[in-house]
């Protein structure tokens, strides 16, 4: 992302994290009550305020930041089972302060969440800013921060703070400007993350959630900008890498190999039989030309884009469109260890049934007992040769990719126990396959950082 964009995206004062800074003069008789989920394998939390649910939020996300009378508040946290009935993580009492944000940041094992109160003023003075780092990784990592003006190197950076493990730091006023995060493991001058160069605008507070990635770098970190206009800036490490992988779905063409170039720089993949995942290859950011081959080595497809991002992970799936021949479609996969519910990324390649085209279909996860009818769990018109996300719980389901033929609805394909209970994310390709008795099958693959498996 440029400095641009990120200036755009940081352009409305950010919250922050707080202790002894800014006037304790408060002049107002209201403040704010927000949540940020940094807890890694949680469901999408939801935050209630006197018995009322307000708003919630999945990962490395925040709730809409809440606005209250200064007084004392019962708040409890909550999630939907796969039952659809409201689960309590935890309950207590917030007490409102003029001028502030209590900012709660729930943290860790969802099995046993820490939750931590931020009070967190909401402005700072004409020409500066606050800047404040909180670590959520784990207990044993503590953390120097520097901060870098003007070339933005490392050699140039300033010690500005450190980060012990749910600690709560004092801002530190700057002036308004870009500046570049350098974090080092404490005590040491080895970068383990440099942010882009980031503008930050006076009269704002600034808080830097230090959280794990879970993304392509092993054991990497992730800066979480929380801002008071209800949602989160992602700040990635500027030195990490992406990762590809493909699928070639076409049963004409088996086994396969696969080639990513840019420039004079060409990576070949391992071969591998149709419906079946290439290893991954790890790829500096930048967009690149895509090929496939056979096992003689023609080249079957070739020139097809395919862009990659800092700690991206992307799968190419190769199918076969029945106008135009063999084409690429790119799913980014969602690495996150997720426990409670999962993202499901669904890919339709249906293209027929019975002669007749199949313009779109709707896709069904029902629980034991559940009809089609039922289930809130629905992609819903889902095109042909075209993709959607579905959020499911941690069960076991029956999944119906089901056609609609003037008012008839039609099951193209059914499958039962379909198992989506282990920690991560999914990926489910619908596709024809003539050894069955449908004609059709369903391909589910699991996406999960390498750094809990």
């Amino acid at each position: 992302m440029t400095n641009s964009l990120f200036k755009a995206a940081l352009a409305l004062s950010l919250i922050s994290i707080l202790a002894g800074c800014g006037s304790d003069d408060s002049s107002s008789d209201t403040g704010y009550i927000q949540l940020y989920n940094g807890s890694y394998n949680s469901p999408y939390t939801r935050l209630f305020i006197d018995e009322t649910e307000r708003s919630g939020t999945d990962f490395a996300d925040v709730t809409t930041r809440h606005n209250y009378s200064t007084d004392t508040y019962d708040v409890s946290f909550e999630y939907l089972d796969a039952n659809d009935s409201y689960i309590t993580i935890s309950e207590q009492e917030v007490s409102i302060k003029g001028d502030k944000t209590q900012l709660i940041v729930m943290s860790g094992d969802f099995a046993e969440p820490i939750f931590t109160e931020l009070s967190v003023p909401i402005s700072s003075d004409t020409d500066e800013f606050n800047l404040g780092f909180f670590n959520t990784t784990n207990e044993n990592n503590n953390y120097d921060i520097y901060i870098a003006t003007d070339d933005g190197v490392f050699e140039s950076a300033t010690l500005f703070a450190s980060a012990q493990y749910l600690t709560e730091p004092d801002l530190q006023t700057l002036e308004e400007g870009y500046y570049t995060i350098y974090v080092t493991a404490a005590g040491s001058s080895d970068v383990i993350f440099e942010s882009p160069s980031v503008y930050y605008y006076d009269e704002a507070s600034y808080v830097a959630m230090i959280r794990p990635s879970y993304a392509t770098e092993k054991n990497g970190i992730t800066l979480d900008i929380v801002t008071d206009n209800n949602y989160v800036t992602e700040l990635n490490h500027q030195d990490a890498q992406g990762q590809l992988r493909f699928i070639n779905t076409m049963d004409s063409y088996s086994p396969v190999s696969f080639s990513i170039t840019r420039g004079t720089t060409e990576l070949t993949t391992d071969t591998v039989a149709n419906d079946t995942y290439t290893n991954y290859v790890e790829l500096s950011p930048n967009s690149y030309s895509v090929a496939m081959y056979d096992e003689e080595g023609t080249k079957l497809a070739d020139n097809f884009l395919m862009t990659l991002e800092r700690e991206q992970s992307a799968v190419g799936i190769f199918y076969n469109d029945e106008e135009n021949g063999p084409r690429m479609m790119s799913v980014e996969e969602n690495l996150t260890p997720s426990s409670y519910s999962h993202t499901v990324s669904v890919v339709n390649l249906i293209e027929n049934y019975a002669g007749q085209s199949v313009s779109e279909v709707d896709v069904y996860f029902t629980l034991n007992g559940e009809t089609v009818e039922d289930t809130s769990n629905v992609v819903d018109g889902l095109d042909k040769y075209d993709q959607e996300e579905q959020v499911v719980d941690n069960e076991i389901y029956t999944v119906y990719a089901v056609f609609e033929d003037n008012g008839q609805q039609i099951v193209l394909i059914q499958q039962s126990d379909m198992d989506f209970t282990q920690e991560g994310n999914y990926i489910l390709i619908l596709e024809h396959d003539t050894t069955t008795s449908s004609g059709y099958k369903m391909t589910l693959e699991r996406t999960i950082t390498d750094s809990v498996e």
